[in-house]
């Protein structure tokens, strides 16, 4: 595994529509490896791999390059930096968390993170403490109101597999799609795309804007869940370190049932781990793609997280690792012969 690649999309900050910083990796990584890259009007980056096809199916795999974090609301007269939530943050990763502020000019200023709550001990306000005294020593840094801040944390190594870190929803998505582009080898039948994803986190946008742009048949969304941590038996289908998750239900999609079955049929004939999972609530970018043009097919494939939307996640590397194979696998196998079948809803 590429540990460091991961570490460094764990540690990159982006939050919806300041992206650049994921985007960059991206492009970075997976350019030499595409036919053409171009990108929606969010910001969602696109990686193109031409099929040889006369006819070929377009396949689109996608993960979202922002994460949950904050931005500057206002700035008080005793040099308090208050913020807002952009998605939805853990509220026990509120309090006492080391942040940093990014300027418009890039500049890092870290802080601590801390909030109020009312009467019933609710989340109230949230600000950060930078170590200074005065509104105007916080501008003199090149703090303004609408800056990105992100968790403070880097990933690392805490057991041999299992790595450490911020916005692994979906920096996992994204390394895995990075990972799948590079073993590529040769031609491939069908048109592939890549996608870097755009404001997943605010409302499941780039998502949706890509898929108008490609018009894909098929949309794999390569997203997250979290792990009950506390629940280890047999109940708990999102065990870090047993196989990505197909998902069956979440309240945005309920997917074709034959597209299901030939993936988890893939899975079991090349030997690749995988989970059923269903999602009570929540969605991905997968639930806007397969509304978008009269319809498409599309599936979440995800990856068991500890602790998701924290200041800290904890990933697998065997589940990233089986996830990349299974994505290969699709790519190599998919015909449009098996597409006819899934969409063959008048024959039965």
């Amino acid at each position: 595994m590429n540990s460091e690649l991961l570490k460094e999309l764990s540690n990159a900050d982006s939050v919806a529509s300041v992206e650049d910083e994921v985007r960059s990796i991206l492009y970075r990584e997976l350019a030499k490896y595409s036919d053409e890259v171009f990108s929606d009007r969010l910001g969602s980056i696109i990686f193109h791999k031409k099929g040889t096809s006369p006819n070929p199916l377009k396949i689109m795999f996608c993960a979202h390059i922002d994460e949950v974090g904050f931005m500057v609301r206002h700035i008080s007269d005793i040099g308090f930096v208050y913020l807002v939530a952009l998605g939805s943050v853990l509220n026990k990763s509120k309090e006492m968390q080391m942040v940093r502020i990014t300027t418009q000019d890039g500049k890092k200023v870290e802080g601590l993170l801390n909030v109020t709550k009312d009467s019933n001990g609710n989340v109230k306000e949230m600000y950060v403490d930078i170590g200074v005294d005065s509104a105007d020593e916080v501008k003199a840094l090149g703090i303004d109101v609408g800056d990105m801040v992100c968790f403070a944390s880097e990933a690392r190594h805490i057991q041999d597999k299992v790595i450490a870190g911020k916005a692994m929803d979906d920096r996992t998505g994204c390394y895995v799609m990075i990972e799948a582009m590079k073993r590529i080898h040769g031609n491939v039948e069908n048109d592939i795309y890549f996608v870097g994803t755009s404001s997943e986190e605010v409302g499941v946008r780039g998502g949706k804007t890509a898929t108008h742009l490609i018009d894909p048949d098929i949309v794999f969304a390569l997203d997250v869940a979290n792990n009950p941590e506390l629940v280890k038996n047999y109940t708990n289908h999102r065990l870090i370190g047993k196989g990505p998750m197909i998902v069956h239900y979440d309240k945005t999609l309920s997917p074709n049932k034959k597209l299901i079955k030939y993936v988890k049929e893939l899975g079991n004939e090349h030997g690749i781990p995988y989970q059923s999972d269903m999602f009570g609530g929540g969605g991905t970018d997968a639930g806007n793609a397969h509304l978008e043009k009269g319809g498409r097919l599309a599936l979440v494939l995800g990856i068991p997280l500890r602790y998701c939307h924290g200041s800290y996640s904890f990933v697998h590397s065997d589940d990233l690792e089986s996830l990349t194979q299974l994505v290969n696998c699709l790519i190599d196998h998919l015909t449009y012969q098996d597409y006819q079948n899934f969409i063959n809803f008048i024959g039965g």
